[in-house]
């Protein structure tokens, strides 16, 4: 199982690489074009269609953000129910996250077909928009692997109530407890 949920990370593993890729050149061309408009008055044509056609190569990195836990969790409300119940949710809510990546990655491929045949371009440098449609989908379907890989890992790493100490249910007390016993023992220790 392990072996297969390490199968399952590398597509997203490949496409952060890609996003950082994206992010670097769109950072040259950013500082490129500031530079050529006020140092020589004279911008570089299309930098900001080339930009967006950057960012949406730099969104392949969604995936490896919900694998590496870089995501923002709000619960306000969920935090608050018992953690049966809270970890059922959180269940439930993977596996529609799952579909609604599937349906949104799946839409994203067949415009590609449409763009591809519409013979959409963008209009300054005229690149055509369906290869960017294929990145976003294929971003949004990596994201069903990451989906999955952490749905599986929560399910395989269940505590039910009860059985974890307090320390393993709060990591973060936990970090807080061990440095205050340092603190503790090198004040006693100085003494």
């Amino acid at each position: 199982m392990t072996t297969f949920l390490n199968a399952l990370k590398w597509p997203p593993r490949i496409l952060l690489y890609i996003s950082y890729a994206a992010i670097l050149v769109m950072l040259g061309m950013t500082v490129w074009d500031v530079f050529m408009r006020y140092v020589f008055n004279k911008p570089t044509t299309g930098v900001g269609e080339v930009s967006q056609m950057l960012l949406v190569i730099s969104m392949t990195c969604l995936a490896q953000a919900l694998l590496e836990g870089r995501y923002v969790a709000v619960g306000v409300l969920v935090d608050k129910f018992p953690k049966k119940i809270n970890f059922s949710i959180e269940i439930i809510m993977g596996v529609i996250a799952i579909v609604f990546f599937a349906i949104v990655g799946w839409e994203l491929l067949l415009m590609t077909e449409v763009s591809y045949k519409l013979g959409e371009l963008y209009l300054i440098i005229k690149t055509p928009r369906w290869p960017f449609y294929i990145f976003l989908g294929v971003a949004f379907l990596s994201c069903i692997l990451a989906t999955i890989v952490y749905v599986i890992e929560r399910i395989k790493n269940y505590t039910p109530p009860g059985e974890a100490n307090f320390f393993e249910e709060n990591p973060d007390l936990a970090i807080l407890a061990f440095d205050d016993v340092e603190h503790k023992e090198a004040k006693g220790g100085a003494e």
